[in-house]
């Protein structure tokens, strides 16, 4: 078996901008993907920012046929139904968070499209229009706007909120892929990135069966302090950084007992959901983090 591969030796440190971070290993990983193979992931000592190794050039082969857990399998039966219920929760949440009121929205990297309808829904005016890397929309946004990250470009500076929920950890450049989110949202803009928390309490308790460990999709590990120095260096200004609850006991059970994700993992994630967000609450170590910034 092989030495893990350790991080490049240069990277920028968010406790210590004018430093290098000081990666330790944290764990190797088995690969969900079935595509790469074994993966580890290295955490800096000082701003408790992880990176998967080995890097990945380009990661769009992983969600080839969007057959990953990024996307829904339909858009019907029960498990859609609840998680039709949730994304409009979540949705409805999240424009209270916003300081201005958004019309024209970007969810880039919308995976499935179901959160993007829902908050389309939700909003009272306005549109919303999803992101990702594939040329066709997916079914919930079939009758939706819809641009291919490909085409972006053409519609750089013109959203009122651009939303990354859940993108910058599929990235082994994050800045760089922060900062192309940024360059969506018109000058006062408002962004807002959503993060898995490498410190979530969970983690410690499932160790390597833990849901949003997620290897070889997820590249980067986010802590606050890193988050916030990612946004910071790509040139946002901070408003707020939010604990989000984000269910992830269901999916945890299922790679702990070695099991197939499903409708009864699920259903077992809602009912422990109140402990789940009892542990993160009473410890302050979320499952993710949300921050809302804006474009300077």
């Amino acid at each position: 078996m092989t030495a893990p591969t350790p991080p490049p030796s240069r990277a920028s440190c968010g406790a210590s901008p004018d430093m290098a971070c000081d990666f330790a290993l944290l764990g190797s990983f088995p690969d969900k993907s079935d595509k790469v193979g074994q993966q580890s992931v290295w955490q800096c000592r000082k701003c408790g920012h992880g990176v998967t190794m080995p890097q990945l050039a380009d990661v769009a082969f992983l969600y080839d046929n969007r057959a990953s857990q990024d996307f829904q399998p339909n858009n019907a039966g029960l498990a859609y139904q609840i998680k039709q219920i949730a994304f409009r929760r979540q949705a409805q949440t999240l424009l209270v968070q916003l300081p201005d009121k958004p019309h024209d929205v970007l969810d880039f990297g919308c995976g499935s499209g179901q959160f993007t309808r829902c908050l389309g829904d939700v909003m009272l005016d306005g549109s919303v229009t999803g992101s990702d890397f594939h040329r066709d929309a997916p079914a919930d946004l079939a009758d939706r706007p819809y641009v291919a990250m490909a085409n972006l470009p053409e519609h750089t500076d013109r959203f009122d909120l651009v939303l990354a929920m859940h993108v910058l950890e599929h990235d082994d450049d994050a800045l760089g892929l922060c900062q192309r989110i940024a360059a969506m949202a018109r000058k006062d803009g408002l962004v807002v990135l959503e993060v898995p928390n490498v410190d979530c309490c969970w983690a410690g308790i499932f160790g390597a069966d833990w849901d949003a460990w997620y290897l070889p999709y997820h590249r980067s590990h986010f802590s606050a302090t890193s988050l916030k120095a990612l946004a910071e260096n790509a040139g946002l200004e901070i408003l707020a950084l939010h604990p989000v609850c984000v269910p992830t006991m269901g999916r945890s059970l299922a790679n702990m007992l070695k099991m197939r994700s499903g409708l009864v993992f699920l259903l077992a994630g809602i009912a422990l959901h109140p402990l789940q967000w009892l542990g993160e609450k009473l410890t302050s170590r979320p499952s993710a983090w949300r921050l809302i910034a804006r474009r300077r």
